[in-house]
């Protein structure tokens, strides 16, 4: 029998693009900050979400940038992008390592 290729290019898996979305939203929070273009936000004193932000394991946690909106986002694409592209990943490569070893 003929062995069959996987038809899912590396670049179309769902775990590539989930990284790629956090990572480009990484470069663009930095270039907007280093920049000084940062979008003219309302400020978020006194609401959930400013709450949220001055939690301190938050701010320990995510304390990259000086904008709090911006720390909230990456907090955002940490648990909706970067994690689940993670474990996918993780996934696809064991899938790969037993589909050689099967093979072999």
């Amino acid at each position: 029998m003929a062995k069959q290729k996987d038809s899912t290019s590396f670049w179309k898996k769902p775990w590539v693009a989930s990284i790629g979305v956090f990572i480009l939203s990484q470069f663009i929070f930095i270039t907007w900050e280093k920049t000084g273009w940062i979008p003219n936000l309302k400020d978020i004193d006194g609401t959930f979400l400013g709450k949220i932000a001055q939690l301190s394991l938050f701010n320990k946690l995510f304390d990259f940038y000086e904008t709090p909106h911006f720390n909230l986002l990456t907090g955002f694409f940490v648990i909706t992008c970067l994690i689940p592209g993670i474990v996918g990943g993780i996934k696809d490569f064991y899938e790969t390592i037993s589909k050689r070893t099967k093979l072999n």
